[in-house]
């Protein structure tokens, strides 16, 4: 075994644990510092509270090196990381429209690899991508040059755009429930009730109320004393 997450109110008590059958190195035992290739970072936010925060940075940086390279090493001429790119996808872009011609296999599966780095990016935090990421996903069955040209384009702004964090706000959000109107719905759902199968389960088990986590992402500026390498 390589590496152990612990999340517990009292860390001490489980690693002691987990010590008698797994004898951990001593100098290995602290706060987590790279989890699946995302560095993590405590912050302090706004409110005072203290949260932990994820950067993809380097596993970006890294994606858009390999890139690069593939581009000078395998596709023709045309295909480049030009020096503009504010948005994820080029403006008015929609790839269910792009008729250019046919990737050929070669091409094709260096696509589906640039989809699976995508996904893994927005796994790590760059919610920034989802959808376009989707959207160039769901177009594999039948790949065309305009969609390798879009892919591109999302790496092209990763690149420039490499440095963000995803900070886990553990706050409970201020709801203020007197904003939600009471409504009868009455007149409008009559007597329906929720079909249940009459061999459905009883539910079992203690009732959990989960915390409601607050995610936000937020853009670093390396050149600021953030504490994020470029």
């Amino acid at each position: 075994m390589d590496d152990i997450l612990c999340i517990h109110d009292n860390l001490d008590s489980i690693l002691t644990q987990i010590d008698k059958y797994f004898p951990l190195k001593p100098d290995s035992v602290g706060e987590p510092d790279v989890y699946l290739g995302a560095k993590l970072k405590l912050m302090q936010l706004e409110n005072g509270v203290w949260a932990w925060g994820l950067s993809p940075s380097k596993y970006v940086q890294e994606a858009v090196r390999n890139c690069k390279k593939y581009i000078e090493e395998n596709l023709p001429k045309f295909y480049k990381l030009t020096r503009l790119a504010p948005n994820p996808f080029p403006t008015d872009y929609r790839p269910e429209l792009d008729v250019s011609p046919e990737l050929p296999p070669e091409h094709a599966s260096n696509y589906q690899s640039l989809m699976g780095i995508f996904r893994w990016m927005i796994e790590l935090g760059r919610v920034d991508i989802c959808t376009e990421v989707s959207m160039l996903s769901s177009h594999v069955a039948l790949l065309r040059q305009g969609h390798l040209e879009a892919a591109l384009h999302v790496m092209l702004y990763l690149s420039l755009h490499r440095n963000s964090r995803l900070c886990m706000d553990p706050t409970y959000p201020a709801i203020d429930s007197t904003q939600f109107p009471i409504c009868d719905w009455t007149e409008f759902y009559r007597e329906v009730e929720e079909p249940i199968p009459p061999k459905a389960l009883q539910a079992i088990g203690k009732v959990v109320d989960l915390l409601m986590s607050v995610v936000t992402m937020q853009e670093i500026n390396v050149h600021k004393d953030l504490g994020v390498d470029s």
